[in-house]
């Protein structure tokens, strides 16, 4: 996130059937914490595949802001993402699930 130091990392949840998916991110000195959910594809790119989907979510932070995402697969694995909150501080993200 572009107005705090250093990095943020956690964990992915993959969500039901449709896709989506929730994670939760948080900065190593426990300063800032965030919940994002992926809801589920709105485009697919290539019929059958997860491999080019795409949509829109939502990220909330301890400190109050809220983010609106967009994402999209690079795998049927793994997706990234970026958004701008209310103060022009930018996010970009990248969920590989194992």
């Amino acid at each position: 996130m572009s107005d705090v130091p250093g990095e943020l990392s956690g964990k992915a949840y993959p969500g039901n059937a449709q896709g989506g998916g929730r994670f939760v991110l948080a900065d190593r000195e426990g300063r800032l914490s965030c919940d994002g959910r992926a809801l589920p594809p709105t485009a697919s790119t290539t019929p059958g595949s997860c491999l080019g989907e795409s949509g829109e979510g939502v990220m909330r932070c301890s400190d109050g802001r809220e983010i609106p995402l967009r994402w999209q697969a690079i795998s049927c694995r793994s997706w990234q993402g970026n958004g701008t909150d209310a103060k022009g501080n930018h996010l970009e993200f990248r969920v590989e699930r194992r």
